[in-house]
């Protein structure tokens, strides 16, 4: 099952690909057959655990199990008032249920070294999807979403890689590059350092060429967390293995048609409302969502319209891609308007418990990997407030993974329950808690381990 956790991350890594692939041979419903692969296999580890291990509810982890009880409810409750037919229902449900079910399944399968293996296959995921950015700036293959700046008018060349969208390839490598930095603390010896800055340089190389602001904060904010809290004494070590792979990156940028002058304004544009294009489409999408919500009757405010009547699941429901779309910009939007008011305090509350538990994370556990999961969950957790990352499935799959792992390290590193957020983290019997330098186990065997989607507009 272990094998079927690192398929899931893989295969959701290169959906774009496989979208072209499943095109290629002539299948009927190349997207929705693409964007059903992923909750499969979800579903295989799942029943899989529940036929094998038979988990008895103490043993899995208390938030998870809170949140995934939240979402449950008012997956259950919005059925009674959907508006949007049960097809679209039925996706919507896939979008909010697949990857919490996958984070709660699979914490009873760690063993000691596991949450670093998962934390490498994110990464190893991440390199790849980096790697078929830098091939697609090199003109070697397309994949789907590329832009010329002298024929598209834009300030600079961006490529999205296999992922085959922008903004998903960016957020999703700002995270491995941050997870890539905690586990280059981590290691020993010239070698590994030197390999873990080639790996820096190509994932950061990637992010530039994307050109989206996303993967350029989560970094960021990355990069400032373990440099506050985990780096501790190691800061000049840290400084020396990051600092050379963001400017090799910013030359490789530059090699691929982003120059250091469009991307420095490419980020300090995130927080100009008026003079951005992007921020602009951004802002009238949100409005005209909070219109929207306001001109409802109370019912469908409190309860919501129904689960996937925001982004692009209508093209997957009759696989026309001209239908029109609700795209709303924000995962908090979202809730308020599929799920109303009432799933907007549930589900919306739960994910802010989420963030305030990656602050206090890094604050209280200063391990380089502790510190690295808990900073890529809290970037990519404040995406949610201007993207709707936990719709796609790729983001989706990798925020709800790293919570999950970060509990479990979390859990296994202290002996005192969270009462500063009045849940306990864990549940079962620990096994003893972790080491600085978790061994990682070999990726093989037969245990355990590892969405219909949405395309944003402004990027």
């Amino acid at each position: 099952m272990r094998l079927l956790v690192a398929a899931a991350v893989v295969l959701a890594a290169v959906r774009g690909g496989l979208f072209v692939l499943a095109g290629d041979v002539g299948l009927s419903d190349p997207t929705l057959s693409v964007n059903a692969l992923v909750p499969a296999i979800v579903a295989a580890v799942v029943v899989g655990i529940a036929v094998k291990l038979r988990p008895e509810l103490m043993n899995l982890s208390r938030p998870l199990l809170i949140g995934w009880g939240l979402i449950v409810f008012v997956v259950a409750v919005n059925l009674l008032v959907q508006t949007v037919g049960l097809r679209l229902y039925g996706i919507g449900v896939a979008q909010y249920l697949v990857y919490p079910t996958l984070a709660l399944a699979i914490w009873p399968l760690f063993e000691e070294g596991d949450e670093r293996l998962l934390v490498r296959v994110i990464v190893a995921a991440g390199v790849l999807v980096a790697l078929s950015v830098l091939l697609q700036a090199a003109d070697i293959e397309s994949f789907i979403q590329s832009a010329n700046a002298e024929v598209d008018g834009l300030a600079a060349n961006r490529y999205a890689g296999i992922t085959g969208s922008y903004l998903h390839t960016s957020a999703f490598l700002g995270c491995a590059f941050v997870l890539l930095m905690g586990d280059a603390l981590g290691r020993r010896g010239w070698l590994n350092w030197a390999f873990s800055v080639l790996l820096l340089t190509v994932v950061f190389s990637a992010v530039i060429l994307t050109f989206s602001r996303s993967g350029v904060m989560i970094s960021a904010i990355g990069l400032a967390a373990l440099f506050l809290f985990a780096a501790k004494d190691r800061r000049a070590l840290f400084l020396a293995l990051v600092v050379p792979a963001v400017a090799i990156a910013i030359g490789v940028g530059a090699w691929g048609g982003v120059t250091p002058e469009a991307a420095g304004e490419r980020a300090a544009s995130g927080l100009d409302a008026q003079g951005d294009k992007g921020n602009e489409l951004r802002a009238d999408a949100i409005s005209g969502a909070v219109d929207t919500y306001q001109g409802q009757d109370l019912l469908h405010q409190v309860m919501g319209d129904g689960l996937a009547s925001t982004g692009n699941a209508r093209q997957l429901e009759g696989g026309d891609s001209t239908a029109e779309l609700n795209i709303v910009e924000s995962y908090y939007l979202k809730l308020l308007t599929e799920t109303g008011f009432f799933g907007l305090i549930l589900i919306g509350g739960f994910l802010v418990w989420a963030l305030l538990y990656f602050l206090r994370t890094l604050w209280c556990f200063r391990d380089p990997l502790s510190a690295s999961l808990a900073a890529a969950g809290l970037g990519l957790g404040l995406y949610n407030i201007i993207y709707p990352a936990l719709e796609t499935q790729l983001l989706a799959l990798a925020w709800w993974l790293m919570f999950s792992i970060s509990l479990r390290r979390t859990w296994l590193q202290s002996d005192r329950e969270a009462s500063f957020l009045l849940l306990p983290i864990g549940g079962g019997r620990k096994t003893g808690p972790p080491e600085e330098e978790l061994p990682a186990k070999p990726l093989s065997g037969v245990e355990p381990l590892p969405d219909p989607v949405a395309d944003g507009s402004a990027g």
